[in-house]
């Protein structure tokens, strides 16, 4: 085991044998026998589009150039990266109402002075272990944003999108030191103080769902990874 990611990470501590398989013997699914497109796909589909949008919009701010409507700019990335396949057409459908509660959410947002500012942020970090391992953790974090003024200004906020449920998202941060992905993340970061949530992304309503002890869950993840690795060997 010389590289981590999040959520090769997260199959070993929930089960040893998946990451054996995955990551240790690169065993993968067949592609060719299922060819649904599925909610994962949409997921992707989606990180791809708003990624993007915040990317030109923020590039539009700094440049002082006339700037696109969000709902515009938004229907417009959204079409430039459409899945050419009818098994998208259910997503397709449901769009219009997942982008009005992404867009609303996103007022609310940057009315607390958080303003984005990196999009599919690649990282790697160098981490030794108490047993005096090198591990090389990677990863890539969705978004990154700042805070734009106040005492705290430029203290980050890690954000990961997700299209499951609030609910299912709120039982991922219940208890910190088993939610490892958004403190891994923390950990890549390499920031001293941050803030890091979940934002559910959906038809109905678009929410955020925050780990409120990020810090001491990054610290736990880096030594547990540490305790994992050893145990391993």
């Amino acid at each position: 085991v010389g590289k981590l990611s999040a959520s090769s990470y997260g199959d070993l501590r929930t089960c040893p044998y998946r990451f054996f398989s995955l990551c240790l013997l690169g065993l993968q699914d067949a592609p060719e026998l299922d060819e649904q497109v599925s909610k994962r796909d949409f997921g992707s589909w989606l990180h791809s589009v708003l990624g993007d949008f915040h990317t030109r919009r923020k590039a539009a701010l700094e440049s002082a150039q006339p700037a696109t409507p969000d709902r515009a700019l938004l229907d417009l990335c959204a079409a430039e990266q459409q899945i050419a396949d009818s098994g998208f057409i259910p997503f397709t459908a449901a769009w219009p109402q997942v982008r009005e509660s992404y867009l609303l959410w996103l007022a609310q947002h940057e009315v607390e002075s958080w303003q984005f500012d990196q999009a599919e942020l690649e990282r790697t970090l160098e981490h030794a272990t108490q047993a005096g391992e090198r591990m090389t953790l990677i990863g890539r974090l969705d978004r990154v944003d700042r805070l734009s003024r106040g005492p705290m200004a430029g203290t980050a906020y890690v954000l990961d999108y997700k299209t499951e449920s609030t609910q299912a998202s709120k039982e991922r941060v219940k208890n910190p030191l088993e939610d490892t992905q958004l403190a891994f993340y923390a950990a890549l970061l390499g920031e001293d103080d941050l803030h890091a949530a979940y934002v559910n992304v959906a038809e109905r309503e678009c929410n955020i769902t925050a780990q409120p002890n990020i810090m001491a869950a990054r610290d736990a993840v880096l030594q547990g990874i540490g305790i994992d690795v050893q145990r391993i060997h």
